[in-house]
């Protein structure tokens, strides 16, 4: 398949112009809008080069972390509006590199490529564990308990956070109010009323903004069973 990198980058014309070049090296580029795509397919597959960053289009720190946790490949964030302040949140939340950009992409190019070979030998380290959860924009990190929806952080209560996590854990498993009620709001509570649970599930459908849980009529709830770990 030869070597590959992840772009994320909101502008396709900037994308596309680096990614001419990087193919005359026999580089391919996947370009992705957000973090949260990027950390999708990183979960799956974690043959890369590097990870190439542009700030100016992609609000990266809120994940930026994240990413850090799941990879050792280099994380490089290039921006045009470079300041002291942004360079050392980036370093301390695990990018490799926080620099201008360049007005040609081989600029861009000779200095991404430097960084990647002073930094290859620990992307030969063994990849980190995580607990990170991924499906279709949907991403859970259960020990910050944090939620995003397409690179949005989604600022949801303990109870909703303790039943989306619940259901995801359980993704293809239809699961009963009893065991619902059980789980999240504890023993003693599993003949509450169901109107309750269909409450909560529509306020959390609604932070969401998208229908990710199904309903299984007058028994309980799902998540998809394609969902990615």
């Amino acid at each position: 398949m030869g070597l590959k990198y992840i772009n994320v980058d909101k502008d396709a014309d900037i994308a596309n112009a680096h990614a001419d070049v990087w193919k005359d090296l026999g580089i391919r580029l996947e370009r992705f809008d957000n973090m949260t795509e990027a950390i999708q397919k990183l979960l799956t597959d974690t043959e890369y080069l590097c990870i190439l960053i542009n700030s100016d289009t992609v609000d990266f720190m809120p994940l930026l972390s994240t990413m850090r946790s799941l990879t050792n490949i280099p994380i490089l964030i290039a921006t045009a509006n470079f300041t002291t302040q942004k360079e050392v949140e980036a370093l301390e939340n695990g990018a490799d590199l926080f620099t201008h950009w360049h007005e040609k992409p081989e600029d861009n190019m000779a200095s991404v490529m430097a960084h990647v070979t002073q930094l290859s030998e620990r992307s030969k380290l063994p990849r980190p564990s995580t607990k990170v959860m991924v499906y279709k924009g949907l991403l859970i990190e259960p020990l910050q308990r944090r939620v995003f929806v397409s690179n949005e952080h989604i600022d949801l209560t303990r109870q909703e956070y303790d039943l989306l996590h619940y259901l995801m854990i359980n993704h293809g498993k239809v699961l009963s109010y009893k065991q619902i009620y059980k789980r999240v709001w504890g023993i003693g509570h599993e003949d509450a009323d169901p109107a309750v649970l269909r409450n909560a599930i529509k306020r959390l459908r609604e932070k969401l903004k998208a229908d990710y849980i199904k309903t299984a009529l007058d028994y309980g709830y799902s998540f998809p069973l394609d969902s990615d770990k």
